[in-house]
């Protein structure tokens, strides 16, 4: 097998255009390149690629006219890489077999990211496209290597994954959307669960006829409209804890609040019903306490060192006029001698003065801000 050439370019020299023949590919020795598109007539960047990487290999895998040009971003050293070396690492290299598919994959989803708003499209044909070369590549490899007798579902996902961090709740989405319209079908062999493709040579123009209609009918409720908790946080320059406790006290909007049937189901049942049922107690800042009965959010030691201030009497009148929760946050920071003794001497609601029970919680909140102030000094 000859050895690869290398070919050197100026800054702005083109290597090849979009829609020419692929019979050649490319690893970058040096410099930078970008692979550009024509969008709606104008030009576009879709990557800069550097050393290390290849490019221009999808023409060549996939038998098809160049989808975009590669132009030299500055000047750079570049190995060609002919269609006849290609297929031969294809056939003879796992490794590299990896390494290409996942290079190819890659730069389908960044390019379909550039081209197309929809998310949603976008994962549906990197998809098919991925799932496509796979088998070609099956195809071609020697049966003998490995051992596979087929495309697996589990390193299939792993790998669509790991290269658009798409969810499993999304890969599950479009596995149905595929087997619904018959183009593969799905089959269980021992422990494992194999993917083939049903009309291979007509797969990707189904899959791009039907990529509006796989946007149809699962509703035009695409992943990158969503945000979770960390990208909203970054782009309001805030806190993600700053965010859930937010949400948790009910600052948000219930329509921004959304949550994701599939994913949501799944995590119910592994999480099981009881733990919904649980609700952990809301929290308040100290500056927000405002009677006795936000004892609730002061923690037992605080409570603790209140009380000794207060004295029995005036815990009596709390004790008096305190609702259930805080009743039992009473009794739950002193001893059960002293709690028998002040609840046995302690007098109802209705014989308490307002403007002294007014004074005692006031009082009781003073002195839990000025233990917490001493703390933090």
């Amino acid at each position: 097998m000859a050895r690869p050439q290398s070919k050197t370019f100026l800054k702005g020299e083109v290597l090849f255009k979009e829609g020419d023949k692929g019979n050649v590919a490319y690893m970058i020795q040096s410099g930078s390149v970008n692979i550009v598109k024509n969008i709606n007539g104008k030009r576009q960047i879709l990557a800069t690629l550097c050393p290390g990487e290849i490019f221009g290999e999808m023409a060549i895998i996939s038998r098809s006219e160049r989808v975009a040009g590669a132009e030299a971003a500055s000047e750079c050293t570049v190995i060609v890489l002919t269609a006849r070396l290609i297929l031969m690492l294809l056939k003879k290299s796992h490794p590299t077999v990896f390494h290409l598919t996942r290079v190819l994959a890659s730069r389908l989803a960044r390019a379909d990211r550039a081209v197309s708003e929809s998310r949603s499209e976008n994962s549906w044909l990197t998809f098919c496209r991925l799932l496509h070369m796979k088998h070609r590549i099956f195809q071609t490899a020697p049966k003998s290597e490995d051992g596979s007798i087929g495309i697996t579902l589990e390193e299939f996902s792993k790998e669509f994954s790991e290269i658009t961090n798409a969810p499993q709740h999304e890969i599950d989405r479009l596995l149905k959307s595929a087997i619904g319209f018959n183009m593969i079908s799905v089959n269980k062999i021992a422990s494992q669960t194999y993917l083939t493709i049903i009309s291979p040579d007509d797969f990707l123009t189904i899959a791009e006829n039907l990529s509006e209609d796989i946007n149809k009918f699962c509703g035009k409720v695409f992943l990158s409209d969503f945000l979770d908790i960390n990208d909203f946080s970054a782009i309001v320059d805030s806190d993600p804890e700053v965010i859930y406790k937010k949400i948790g006290i009910g600052d948000f909007p219930e329509d921004i609040c959304m949550l994701h049937k599939d994913a949501t189901s799944k995590w119910v049942e592994k999480k099981g019903e009881q733990f919904f049922r649980e609700v952990k107690r809301k929290r308040k800042a100290i500056e927000e306490l405002e009677g006795v009965d936000d004892i609730v959010f002061v923690d037992i030691g605080t409570l603790k060192q209140a009380f000794r201030q207060l004295g029995y009497y005036k815990l009596g009148i709390l004790l008096a006029i305190a609702g259930d929760d805080a009743k039992k946050r009473i009794l739950a920071a002193i001893s059960t001698k002293i709690a028998t003794a002040i609840s046995r001497d302690s007098r109802s609601s209705d014989a308490i003065d307002q403007s002294e029970a007014d004074d005692v919680e006031e009082e009781l909140i003073d002195i839990i801000r000025d233990i917490k102030s001493s703390i933090t000094e």
